[in-house]
């Protein structure tokens, strides 16, 4: 390099560097520095506006849905259908999850990990023995907790089906039963669940101390499976346990004791309605509230094969006198409602890549939330 080249080009550098000297003096208040993270304890108790949303083997989010700031407070890591329990009795999240060793090929290993609810550190993790868990999309029934949250019950599908039971004060699994012919699990009693069967019964199982089977009772049949079948989703008001049926139906179990109960079923749809083809629809498709008040995704013109379609309406139903007391429209169609609690509750709405915030009270929609990179069915889970 030349002396003149090196004279052109400091010259150069000073004619760029200059412009900006100038345009920093017209600005003499500088930009704030940027908030560096920060990382902070949950509350022990979290707040009713809170609420877990699964989504489906991405990952698992703590939103505050109650306010308008919309804020994330806390993620946990999820992969191959993953469940979530959260219990009310000791300061800990149970994430049942599936990995492979190759990523989606090798080694499989099925096992909870076992979070502490303030700071979401691992605290433990109980490995599920056999590849047995049931791989399906984020739903009620593949993990339960028994009444008394002493043992998690988890489904398994091979396509032979068992229930794993795992104590949770010991970390390990205590026991396996096989439930051939029976699918998912809902807590039943004290220490015990129950599992919906291809013969229309519910079988119930009741645990020992030990997790071992003390009780087993099948009862009659009352899930017509070829002509109304019952979805496998369910809510629970005032402790009794409503499922929706494809055609508009409602099938309400008694599970708060060791000796279930299967009671009347009514009608959702009347027959105005019916003539419309309105049905029940979508995914996790009812809720109750603490009002003692059941919601159901409905949709019209259904017929055979959209029962998964996201629905356009949500009814309430006062499961007391078994009428419908209000029908609230909604701005898009959704699939998956949950309800927080308390005095004030919140209807939540998974409606495509939306969750919609409705006051269930006069129907209006409070606010709505981006679900980032969400393409598939959502699972919600209130915080009470």
């Amino acid at each position: 390099m030349t002396g003149r080249t090196r004279v052109w080009t400091v010259a150069a550098v000073a004619a760029v560097v200059s412009p900006l000297i100038a345009a920093a003096a017209d600005f003499p208040t500088p930009l704030p520095s940027e908030p560096l993270m920060q990382v902070q304890r949950l509350p022990a108790r979290y707040p009713t506006g809170w609420a877990f949303l699964n989504y489906a083997g991405d990952r698992i989010e703590l939103r505050d849905v109650g306010a308008d700031s919309r804020e994330v407070k806390a993620e946990l890591q999820a992969h191959d259908s993953a469940t979530l329990l959260v219990s009310d009795v000791r300061p800990e999240i149970y994430v049942a999850d599936t990995v492979w060793s190759r990523g989606t090929r090798g080694e499989r290993t099925d096992f909870i990990t076992v979070y502490d609810k303030q700071t979401l550190n691992v605290k433990g993790e109980i490995v599920l023995p056999g590849g047995k868990r049931a791989l399906i999309t984020a739903m009620e029934g593949l993990m339960t907790f028994t009444g008394d949250q002493r043992f998690a019950v988890v489904f398994n599908f091979t396509p032979a089906s068992s229930v794993a039971v795992v104590d949770l004060t010991e970390r390990k699994v205590a026991n396996e039963i096989d439930i051939p012919g029976c699918s998912l699990v809902y807590p039943t009693g004290a220490r015990g669940f129950s599992t919906l069967c291809s013969s229309g019964t519910l079988l119930s199982i009741r645990l020992g101390e030990d997790g071992k089977v003390v009780g087993r009772k099948e009862s009659r049949a009352f899930n017509p499976l070829d002509t109304d079948p019952l979805f496998t989703a369910s809510a629970t008001v005032g402790g009794v346990r409503y499922f929706p049926s494809l055609h508009g139906r409602v099938q309400p179990i008694d599970m708060r004791g060791d000796e279930v109960k299967v009671l009347p079923d009514w009608r959702l749809v009347g027959d105005a309605d019916a003539a419309a083809n309105w049905r029940p629809s979508g995914w996790q498709i009812v809720a109750g509230d603490d009002k003692k008040l059941l919601y159901v995704v409905m949709q019209p013109d259904a017929h055979e094969g959209t029962h998964k379609d996201p629905g356009t309406e949500v009814w309430v139903f006062d499961v007391a006198s078994k009428t419908r007391v209000k029908r609230l429209r909604l701005a898009r169609p959704g699939s998956s409602i949950a309800l927080t609690h308390g005095e004030q509750p919140l209807l939540l709405v998974q409606a495509g890549e939306r969750l919609d915030v409705y006051d269930p009270a006069g129907g209006a929609l409070v606010r709505s939330m981006d679900l980032p990179g969400f393409h598939t069915r959502l699972q919600i889970e209130p915080m009470r």
